[in-house]
């Protein structure tokens, strides 16, 4: 009797255990943003990194955020290439092409702990991808304490369309841009 028992557990465990650890890199972003924002002071909710991922009909980018309200987001299509960091005189553009750019700002928000003067964003400042419509990110803006607010670009090819929208739990902002 005891090894019909021991049968019938092992699918249950294995299912337990897949789930977990499908779920383990959600739950390390929440236990890193919570730790994070706790005691950061970021001019409103801290931008911990970002991650982009390709599925069938679209690409997904994500904004991995601290605790706290996400803040408004306000977005631009441009055909120029992305630049950053300064003003119109000293930028220099991203190395990231697109036959478009998608222009995200978040506001109120910073990469930067004002507090201790730490950089608590852990992704590129830019990467490339090999997606069918998003080739590519770069940080647009640098951390400012009176702007209180993030930039990123991001590079695309052929799109149809894109939506963003916001998730909790951990907080995170995600770009959906259709193939």
């Amino acid at each position: 009797m005891q090894s019909k028992n021991v049968r019938l557990c092992a699918p249950v465990i294995a299912f337990t255990a897949a789930t977990l650890y499908a779920l383990a890199p959600d739950a390390q972003a929440k236990v890193a943003a919570e730790s994070v924002s706790a005691a950061a002071n970021c001019q409103g909710i801290c931008v911990l990194g970002v991650r982009a991922a390709t599925q069938p009909g679209f690409d997904r980018f994500v904004v991995d955020l601290g605790d706290g309200l996400i803040p408004a987001w306000s977005e631009s299509i441009q055909t120029e290439p992305l630049t950053c960091c300064g003003d119109e005189t000293n930028e220099h553009v991203i190395p990231v092409t697109g036959k478009s750019y998608l222009k995200i700002r978040l506001s109120p928000a910073s990469s930067f702990d004002f507090n201790t003067q730490t950089l608590l964003y852990s992704s590129p400042r830019h990467s490339t991808f090999n997606f069918k419509s998003l080739k590519g990110q770069g940080l647009t803006g640098t951390a400012d304490p009176e702007a209180r607010e993030f930039s990123i670009g991001l590079a695309l090819g052929d799109h149809s369309s894109y939506r963003i929208h916001k998730l909790a739990g951990p907080n995170r902002l995600v770009i959906d841009i259709n193939h």
